[in-house]
């Protein structure tokens, strides 16, 4: 496994960070990897899933997004898209089913542990795949998602903002200078200078926090009152005033290479951030952030990490941002009066 992603992995070892790491990381073909976790997390505890228990909430959710958004299948045509094709014509589930089955069961339970240039490691896996027994052999890990149902809720709700990216990022070829997010939905290019409406980048960019405050460390409640302190708010990491009212770079300040997701009481607290930049640990925190942005396979936030920075590759991103910190030396720094 590549050493950032090992490093990012290894941050916290629990099965929350294993599936944390699959879905930002996963090296598999179109978007399976998304619905086999759609399918998985809507499992109770067990000891084993039968392929055919997994397969109709598999291919009904590859197919919702298949509709809404084809360009996900980036070899071409096959045999499971021209099903699709003929199942949006004649609603023939069990024609699709059929077809599917010769298909989905081939690659796509092995490939689903495959991260980094590597595979997980087997005391880490969310399963073993029985294909003596068709069946998937659960193990702890991923039962310890399936008992908590507001884990499962989280990791549905990661998953499916992670698949909306990936899928925007396809649609749109991704080359924007950056990413604005509306509705907790759509992600569209936007080159204002303008504070704009971020919420929905909660769940794209939590995962690569473990679900912690980016600050704090403290467990971000995705699912909190906005007053409570541990309520999410996505924070412009060098400040907004800062980056506009002085005119120190041409980057956006609203450029998803400056957003992180903070708590309420880091954020907007009384002892709150504000428009004061962090300590140095926090910008090299954002630093080694993007940088796993780079480490994604192929597509998404990989692409649109080096063009907000206007870089090539890992070496420039961390170049032009080292450039981007000297420029907030002069500045008082702050840190959080509590970490967790």
């Amino acid at each position: 496994m590549k050493k950032l992603v090992n490093d990012f992995s290894t941050q916290q070892i629990s099965p929350l960070s294993t599936i944390r790491t699959i879905l930002l990381f996963g090296n598999n073909v179109s978007t399976y990897k998304f619905a086999l976790c759609s399918a998985l997390i809507k499992k109770n505890e067990t000891s084993y899933i039968k392929f055919e228990d997994l397969r109709d909430d598999f291919i009904k959710e590859l197919y919702k997004h298949y509709i809404d958004c084809p360009d996900q299948w980036t070899a071409g045509r096959n045999s499971i898209t021209n099903a699709f094709d003929d199942f949006k014509l004649n609603n023939d589930f069990s024609n699709l089913i059929k077809t599917a089955e010769k298909n989905i069961y081939n690659n796509v339970f092995d490939a689903f542990h495959n991260v980094g240039g590597a595979t997980i490691s087997t005391e880490f896996r969310l399963f073993e795949h029985d294909k003596k027994s068709k069946r998937l052999v659960i193990t702890d890990n991923l039962n310890i998602l399936l008992q908590s149902s507001s884990i499962k809720k989280s990791v549905e709700n990661e998953n499916q903002s992670r698949w909306t990216l990936v899928e925007e990022a396809w649609r749109n070829k991704l080359s924007p200078n950056l990413l604005e997010y509306h509705n907790g939905e759509f992600i569209s290019i936007n080159k204002s200078k303008e504070r704009v409406n971020l919420r929905s980048a909660v769940n794209i960019l939590l995962p690569y926090q473990h679900g912690n405050c980016f600050y704090c460390n403290k467990k971000i409640n995705t699912f909190g009152n906005k007053e409570e302190h541990d309520f999410p708010d996505v924070d412009h990491l060098l400040p907004f005033k800062f980056l506009t009212g002085f005119n120190i770079l041409p980057l956006s300040p609203n450029g998803i290479w400056n957003l992180v997701i903070a708590c309420q009481e880091c954020n907007r607290g009384s002892n709150g951030k504000f428009d004061k930049p962090p300590k140095k640990e926090y910008f090299d925190k954002l630093l080694f952030r993007n940088l796993l942005f780079t480490e994604e396979h192929r597509h998404s936030l990989k692409n649109a990490i080096l063009l907000s920075l206007s870089a090539n590759n890992p070496i420039e991103v961390e170049a032009i941002m080292r450039s981007v910190l000297n420029k907030f030396t002069l500045f008082d720094s702050w840190e959080p009066k509590n970490k967790y």
